[in-house]
């Protein structure tokens, strides 16, 4: 074995490129494969959770592919380079299906308590009598969020 730099023929020296930069292929895909599955989970956690609708998965990235370029002083020189594929570097993952946000039920107001209406400036204990004769009376009450006034039927 001779450590004559001059022994290295341009074969040797395009296939050592050519072999550094598939390393470094196979390396981005891997890692462009792997960031788009997280943001991939991320957006399937967001539809799941009903946040967001499945309408618009993000795609995958195209995959890098190893690329050569003629050696303007050399002819015969092909040089290796990554560059951006058409391919994409994986497969879609199944799109989750749209949740529908749920929609609590709408319950009956009981028939002797009403809401207050917007804009009532009367204080509680104000009495009025309704058209059809019953008796309302402003009321409050304490609960964990404060004060909730309300009309009570008395009569």
């Amino acid at each position: 074995m001779s450590d004559d730099i001059a022994a290295t023929t341009l074969q040797a020296a395009m296939a050592n490129s050519r072999a550094g930069v598939e390393s470094q292929v196979t390396a981005w895909n891997q890692a462009l494969q792997a960031d788009y599955l997280t943001v991939f989970n991320n957006w399937a956690t967001s539809v799941l959770a009903g946040r967001s609708d499945n309408s618009n998965p993000p795609k995958p990235p195209n995959a890098y592919v190893v690329g050569f370029f003629t050696d303007p002083t050399n002819p015969l020189a092909q040089w290796a380079y990554p560059v951006a594929g058409t391919v994409p570097v994986c497969a879609m993952p199944a799109v989750p299906p749209t949740i529908k946000p749920y929609t609590p039920p709408v319950l009956p107001e009981p028939d002797n308590v009403r809401n207050v209406p917007a804009g009532d400036t009367m204080p509680v204990g104000y009495r009025l009598t309704a058209a059809d004769g019953s008796v309302w009376q402003k009321q409050a009450s304490p609960t964990p969020f404060g004060i909730e006034y309300y009309y009570a039927r008395i009569a």
